[in-house]
């Protein structure tokens, strides 16, 4: 019997608090890929408050003073060559942090390119342009010394393949799936975030809250939909509130449309607080996938979105699109379909349909062939 495959494995996304895509992904890979003959040996720059899966080998730990592209180029590869015996390969899933001449190749997972093709809708600490520059720079350095690159979608791979020299010839897409514990909610359970919020069925977005997720755009578009704001269905806005969630909801409050912050919802509960819903919207300017909206068409949650690419790419034809940025666009569609029942359910039938096609079994079946190819190629790290 082969011996498993032995992965270090960047786990510092777990150790940031409330899950976030990229924990998504990596929960999914430590939960898939052990039982198909692969062991995790986990590196992170704090303690992991719950560790996701039993599979790990062990987790190790170590902080540094400075930011995430100071501890990759210190303390990262002095923890990779001390472990013993030697990982197989090492797995970088945050964008960059591939050390240089390592004595086994890399796996870099570059999820998308935001910060390099829309960099002025990324909140960037100051000085802004050094940390570009520092970006940049990491991103580059990384997909050089990666022996393979994975991404999660056609539209993040063309980005990359234009932006990044020498990436585009050892790139692999592995989109994302909807997880295992992911099952739409009984109907009671989503009775009683509709009761919370009136006691009907309302206009829903969970993500983040910065410029590019364009939430602000849901408040102009809904008061052009319903010139009347008390005929317009509630507007929930979940996820970890910020400034900018707040100044929405003041606008929204403004107009005499009904808002509602209910904060980070848990994983456990996101099925019923989707289930509650009328429509998903999700008026992204720019993303690299899409975990949202495939998540709402897994909840039979019919979906607006907006035409940024990657989106499209998960939502295909299960959903409704308007031009990125355009309130007018929006509020037309909103007016429609939220007095269309019979469109409504056309839409829930057709996302189910669609996220069914997003399994974790061929997420793991890309992910280890990504991990052949990188093991193959072990020029990328040297």
């Amino acid at each position: 019997m082969p011996r498993p495959t032995r992965v270090a494995i960047d786990l510092r996304p777990l150790a940031r608090g409330p899950s976030t895509g990229i924990g998504l992904i990596l929960t999914q890979i430590l939960e898939e890929l052990p039982p198909r003959g692969f062991q995790f040996i986990g590196l992170s720059d704090r303690p992991l408050e719950r560790v996701p899966t039993s599979e790990l080998i062990e987790v190790r730990a170590k902080g540094s003073a400075g930011g995430r592209i100071r501890w990759e180029s210190r303390e990262l590869p002095e923890m990779l060559r001390a472990i013993h015996p030697a990982p197989d390969l090492y797995h970088a899933t945050w964008n960059h942090g591939v050390p240089a001449g390592l004595p086994y190749p890399s796996l870099l997972s570059l999820h998308d390119l935001i910060p390099w093709v829309v960099p002025d809708l990324v909140p960037w600490p100051k000085p802004a342009l050094l940390h570009r520059w520092l970006y940049r720079r990491a991103v580059s350095a990384s997909a050089r010394n990666a022996a393979a690159i994975v991404t999660l979608s056609e539209a993040s791979r063309r980005d990359i393949a234009a932006h990044v020299p020498g990436a585009s010839s050892k790139m692999d897409v592995v989109p994302c799936a909807v997880p295992r514990w992911f099952t739409p909610a009984p109907g009671e359970a989503s009775a009683s975030w509709r009761a919370r919020f009136g006691g009907e069925p309302y206009l829903l977005y969970f993500g983040g809250f910065d410029p590019r997720k364009g939430v602000d755009l849901m408040v102009e578009a809904l008061a052009r939909a319903f010139p009347d704001p008390s005929r317009a269905p509630a507007l929930v806005l979940a996820g970890t509130v910020n400034r900018l969630a707040a100044d929405v909801a003041k606008s929204a409050e403004a107009l005499g449309i009904r808002v509602h912050l209910p904060g980070y919802v848990p994983d456990r509960d996101l099925a019923a607080l989707l289930g509650g819903a009328m429509l998903f919207v999700y008026p992204s300017r720019y993303e690299g996938f899409g975990i949202p909206p495939l998540l709402a068409m897994a909840a039979g949650t019919p979906a607006v979105t907006s035409d940024a690419p990657a989106v499209r790419e998960v939502v295909g034809d299960a959903g409704l699109y308007f031009t990125s940025g355009d309130a007018a666009a929006l509020g037309s569609l909103l007016a429609a379909v939220t007095r269309d029942p019979g469109r409504l359910d056309a839409l829930a039938s057709r996302g189910r349909e669609r996220a069914a096609q997003f399994t974790v079994q061929a997420m793991a079946e890309r992910m280890i062939r990504a991990y052949e190819r990188a093991a193959g190629n072990r020029g990328g790290s040297a």
